[in-house]
């Protein structure tokens, strides 16, 4: 069994399109990027600030993986179980967009705490 993506339609800051595809964030081009890409558009929630950095959500590894292939090398992206409720697992795919020579983007790319917890890496946060 897998997971309905529903759920994840039910707050006011997120945007439902068809087929359940659900976005938090102004994420609509990178709909786009995917759609061109072939990679279906359904049974996903898309979340992030823009389209240089986010993550999508999906209730399969596979859907996953294939979305980081369709991101492929524009973004560099990582793929991850990102949580498991009642049997059901949830997976990630992380991107970040590339600049022209490769390197990463983002404002604020690590963060150390004075007690010397890393709490953002490489743009991202640390669990």
């Amino acid at each position: 069994m897998t997971l309905d993506m529903s759920s994840y339609g039910e707050s006011r800051w997120v945007k439902t399109h068809p087929n359940h595809v659900y976005t938090f964030g102004a994420l609509e081009p990178l709909l786009s990027i995917l759609d061109v890409r072939g990679f279906p558009l359904h049974n996903l929630f898309l979340m992030g600030m823009d389209t240089d950095w986010g993550s999508i959500l999906f209730p399969t590894e596979s859907r996953a993986q294939n979305a980081a292939a369709a991101l492929e090398p524009a973004y560099a992206t990582r793929v991850y179980l990102f949580a498991t409720h009642e049997g059901e697992s949830v997976w990630a795919t992380d991107y970040t967009r590339r600049a022209l020579d490769g390197t990463l983007s983002g404002f604020i790319t690590s963060l150390t705490l004075k007690d010397g917890r890393q709490v953002i890496k490489d743009g991202r946060w640390v669990r």
